[in-house]
């Protein structure tokens, strides 16, 4: 089956396209795979297979999920090292052949590592290599230590029985390639991604060209245009590869018809040179700041107008670049302007109502069974968990609770606990979690999750 690759600029069709190839697979009976860059991305394309009755038929992964998948078809045993072991094994092999790494060494070997393994460099081969480069230049190069840490880190990677991800990866490939039946012939299509890795581009080979099964790859890209300069090396690397290539011109109607022409303007003349200039007709405009505070008001001042216009709250949208670093002023900020909002952002377990309850309901657990190491359960890890919403039936008991320890100078859980005993019933929790936990790890996280979700119902059981 061919590799088809579609090409073009930004919003010319090229999801309508991959979703199609998608619904062709579906209505001939295959279960297609359809990779995109992120987890967002899976959520959003799944959500929209949902609304047309396919989502069942089909599975939306991002490119981890399709490795995983090549690994359990290829039957590819050995476990995975994790990046963090991985950069712990690098340290202390760099200590001992060379020196204590520098800040930022060790993830850089890292990443070295990882295209060495991806371009199927071995220890002898990186060897000869830095051979020849010590001879031209000259007896002073000290290129050996690196050979010697790679040939100590693959060495290490046998006694530990594990791959990293990428010899892991490369190794599923590898058995696709000697045995395509194992693919069984399931198709495959790419949409989302800027640009594309080596390996990425060795799983799309391997499947179209190898495995000869059905594979879509959209990229976003037009030959000549100043905006996609970085992608050239990748579009000259796929496009030998596709059987077929279909380029799509450049479309205005995705946009809005009052912001069409400002739109489409900027999207045909980014980056360019010598281009004309048009009027925005007041859809698109610049709104500077002395600070990201005040760049916010500004924001905040522009949402109040539209909403003053009549548009709704929810049809008003704020793009951030990183919502985990600006999140909490924007929060700040909409909420001194009375702005109605809601903000998808990653947030601290412990932040939360359940994770304080919980987080204090393990703290609180005895030191035996918490681990010598832990410190102590105190008083308001106790509060924390007694105060989880919909936990106790009449709250007010945590406060009655908080009133006497203080009083009483008790500042830990356990002293806690047992002033809460003498007066209501004894909480037995505690003693079940660390029960669990001297069982072993698996029947303590199997304890706690039941905990989580006890303490997750709790509010609804209370009404």
């Amino acid at each position: 089956m061919p590799i088809v690759l579609i090409s073009g600029p930004a919003n010319a069709g090229k999801a309508q396209l991959v979703l199609d190839a998608v619904r062709v697979s579906l209505a001939r009976g295959e279960e297609p795979l359809l990779i995109v860059p992120t987890r967002i991305d899976v959520e959003h394309y799944l959500r929209e297979l949902a609304g047309e009755r396919v989502a069942l038929g089909a599975r939306v992964e991002h490119f981890d999920g399709l490795i995983e998948e090549a690994v359990r078809r290829a039957g590819v045993r050995e476990q995975a090292l994790g990046s963090l072991a991985r950069e712990r094994v690098l340290d202390a092999l760099t200590t001992q052949v060379a020196r204590a790494p520098t800040a930022g060494m060790v993830r850089a070997l890292s990443e070295l590592i990882a295209e060495l393994r991806v371009r199927r460099v071995s220890p002898a081969n990186l060897t000869r290599a830095l051979d020849a480069w010590r001879a031209a230049d000259g007896p002073q190069a000290t290129h050996g230590e690196l050979a010697e840490i790679y040939q100590r880190y693959h060495d290490a990677l046998k006694r530990l029985a594990r791959m990293d991800s990428e010899q892991r990866a490369v190794r599923a490939l590898d058995e696709l390639r000697r045995r395509p039946s194992l693919w069984a012939g399931t198709p495959v299509a790419f949409y989302g991604f800027d640009d594309l890795t080596r390996l990425q581009l060795d799983a799309i080979e391997t499947l179209g060209r190898v495995v000869d099964a059905p594979v879509t790859v959209s990229l976003a890209f037009e030959p000549g245009r100043s905006a996609f300069a970085g992608r050239a090396a990748t579009f000259a690397a796929l496009e030998p590869l596709a059987r077929e290539h279909r380029t799509l011109s450049a479309r205005d109607d995705y946009y809005a018809p009052r912001a069409r022409g400002a739109l489409g303007h900027l999207e045909r003349s980014l980056f360019e040179a010598d281009t004309r200039r048009v009027d925005a007709q007041g859809v698109l405009r610049l709104l500077e700041g002395g600070g990201e505070r005040a760049e916010l008001e500004l924001v905040a001042r522009e949402i109040n107008g539209l909403r003053a216009e009549g548009t709704a709250p929810e049809e008003i949208a704020v793009a951030m670049r990183g919502p985990a670093s600006s999140g909490a002023l924007l929060e700040e900020v909409f909420a001194d302007a009375d702005i109605p909002f809601a903000l998808e952002r990653r947030r601290p377990f412990d932040d939360t109502a359940l994770g304080r309850a919980l987080g204090g309901l393990l703290r609180c657990l005895p030191a035996a069974a918490a681990g010598a190491s832990e410190p102590e359960g105190a008083l308001a890890d106790l509060l924390a968990w007694l105060r989880a919403p919909g936990l106790l039936a009449r709250p007010e008991l945590a406060d009655s609770l908080e009133l006497r320890a203080r009083r009483g100078g008790v500042v830990s859980a356990t002293q806690a606990r047992e002033l809460w005993e003498q007066r209501h019933w004894p909480l037995d929790t505690i003693d079940q979690l660390a029960e669990a936990s001297e069982r072993g790890p698996v029947a303590l996280i199997d304890r706690v999750a039941r905990e989580l979700q006890w303490l997750f119902d709790a509010p609804r059981r209370r009404r």
